[in-house]
């Protein structure tokens, strides 16, 4: 019998109609060959032959494909309560070869808006020679979405370079796609990991950091003065929703409850494609 395999997007799209099982708990996901890199843009358009796979929690759709050099992932967020707040603390995902979950080895993916002055000086960090035309060229657009991956421990040898990983993220309209690279050579020791291995990958974002949170009391802290104002109060702090008892919710609590705000993380065992 023919198996129609529908892309990840189209999925997504029309969930209101096709609902796709979770994984179930330790199986193996099977990553599938692929015979030409994927393009890493935020599109769909290289995983037409893929059959994704829900997380029971976060309600994620994700797929994996292989080649000799490289393991990509597609991850797609329907909403932003699956999202979180991804934007602000990125993507964590660890990549172990080992037979324990271990988050001592991965990337982090973040994607951050930066100046003109802000990029050149990224690019320049990371070595790169750039001509006073180029900085002025740089310059006339007013801001930019980079995407950034940084290692999560760094653990290279002296004088070994490791091949960096990549990714990018697309909107449409509700649905975001985000597309991976992880090279095999930074999963576990140089050579450990080939196609037709098995590893362990953990997924981890979302949550309120240090910066959600200051930005969180600032905005509470304008709105209670605009109240105190509009009252004619003379109060000063914070005041739960409690009133002035004790033993109420802090400016805090309710916010690291919010599904908006919520860490999704999670697990999975997989089987790398062989040639």
């Amino acid at each position: 019998m023919k198996r129609t395999v529908l892309t990840l997007v189209g999925i997504a799209a029309a969930l209101a109609v096709v609902t796709l099982p979770a994984q179930p708990k330790d199986t193996v996901v099977e990553s599938l060959w692929t015979a030409r890199p994927v393009v890493i843009d935020g599109g769909d358009k290289d995983w037409g032959d893929a059959t994704p796979i829900t997380d029971k929690n976060s309600k994620v759709q994700y797929a994996l494909k292989n080649d000799g050099q490289n393991l990509y992932i597609i991850m797609v967020f329907r909403d932003e309560m699956a999202r979180s707040t991804l934007a602000m603390t990125g993507m964590r995902i660890y990549a172990t070869a080992g037979p324990k979950k271990s988050k001592d080895e991965g990337l982090l993916f973040l994607q951050k808006a930066m100046t003109p002055d802000e990029l050149i000086a990224s690019l320049e960090a990371k070595g790169e020679t750039l001509s006073e035309d180029r900085k002025a060229e740089l310059r006339k657009q007013a801001q930019y979405v980079v995407y950034l991956e940084e290692p999560i421990a760094a653990k290279k040898g002296a004088g070994e370079t490791l091949e960096p990983g990549k990714f990018h993220a697309l909107q449409q309209g509700r649905i975001a796609v985000y597309e991976f690279r992880i090279p095999l050579g930074r999963i576990g020791g140089t050579g450990s990991v080939r196609p037709g291995s098995e590893i362990k990958l953990g997924f981890e974002w979302g949550g309120v950091t240090k910066e959600i949170m200051k930005n969180i009391m600032a905005d509470r802290a304008g709105a209670g003065s605009r109240a105190r104002a509009s009252a004619g109060s003379s109060d000063s702090g914070f005041r739960d929703s409690g009133g002035d008892g004790g033993g109420g919710e802090g400016p805090d609590f309710g916010y690291s409850r919010d599904p908006r705000y919520k860490k999704h993380s999670f697990w999975i065992d997989v089987q790398l494609a062989a040639q």
